[in-house]
């Protein structure tokens, strides 16, 4: 181990700038590849808080409504038996999920609870507060005008919202932002792959008198391929940690900093338990693209 240590460090000594290139080029896929994964989080997290992109959300009448169809307080046994009728009857509707006012006060409470001021509006409501909903999904996202029509006028209806016409905007952007990370980071990943190889083969040809001495007195291949696989784990385990800590300081400044207190309202943010499984998998992701090229490329070039 003494000798293949030595091996190492004379082999970044001569590959410095070409070490730090390829740190640098995996850092950055590495971090463009964890906000990619993050944004699929995010993306599915506000996905399942809206319901899994439902496109129609029927809410009916409180005791606190004043909508025209609610004079008469809460919506009675009838009144939501003739909407339950009208949502199965209805030829656009394919399928609809009920939520109690407790269901619905508890997600609010995940919501609303990501802020100081969401928690003192907590404080003014009980689930009682809150209305049945009906989350309905539609045979075509594009066919609901005769849907809410037909129950925005019911008796016992409080408000009818189109969430596509609402959403649709955000998971658009959800999806632009992810694709654009990944797609960045493949292209990323793609160079550092060929970083690895250029710097092994370069390093092969300024190495390739010791090797050769090293075949003839019977080094074994592990023995002669092993500084160039410690080399290049050395430098996948420090991208993994700069790639780790682009992600933490994005999570600290950006998410908690800034989109959980100004926009908390607006969906359920992503959290540190997502971040942590991110980092553990980008880990994973710099170990495989600094091991396999480089196995493949040491019994290319090194021919052992």
């Amino acid at each position: 181990m003494r000798t293949i240590m030595s091996e190492l460090r004379a082999s970044l000594s001569r590959n410095t700038s070409m070490t730090i290139s390829l740190i640098v080029t995996m850092t950055v896929s590495l971090l463009l590849a964890a906000l990619g994964l993050l944004l699929q989080s995010q993306a599915d997290r506000t996905e399942q808080f809206y319901g899994d992109k439902l496109q129609v959300q029927v809410n009916l009448c409180t005791d606190n409504s004043t909508a025209p169809t609610c004079v008469g307080g809460a919506a009675t046994e009838e009144q939501t038996a003739a909407v339950q009728e009208a949502l199965s009857t209805n030829p656009e509707v394919k399928s609809y999920d009920v939520r109690s006012p407790q269901e619905n006060y508890d997600k609010a409470r995940e919501l609303l609870g990501q802020t100081d001021s969401g928690k003192a509006q907590l404080e003014t409501v009980e689930p009682a507060d809150f209305p049945e909903s009906y989350f309905v999904t539609l045979n075509d996202p594009q066919e609901f005008d005769g849907l809410v029509s037909q129950v925005s006028g019911m008796d016992g209806v409080g408000n009818v919202q189109s969430l596509k016409k609402l959403l649709g905007p955000l998971f658009e952007i959800l999806d632009k932002m992810r694709w654009a990370a990944l797609a960045t980071s493949l292209l990323l990943i793609v160079a550092a792959i060929l970083q690895v190889s250029n710097t092994i083969r370069m390093t092969a040809y300024a190495r390739r008198r010791e090797i050769g001495i090293m075949r003839l007195v019977g080094a074994s291949s592990w023995h002669i391929q092993l500084p160039f696989v410690l080399e290049s784990m050395l430098a996948a385990v420090l991208s993994a940690a700069l790639a780790a800590a682009g992600l933490a300081a994005f999570m600290w400044f950006v998410v908690y900093g800034y989109l959980r207190t100004t926009l908390g309202e607006l969906t359920t943010w992503i959290r540190w338990q997502e971040a942590a499984a991110v980092m553990g998998y980008t880990t994973v992701l710099a170990l495989l693209l600094a091991l396999v090229p480089t196995l493949v490329m040491t019994r290319k070039y090194l021919d052992v």
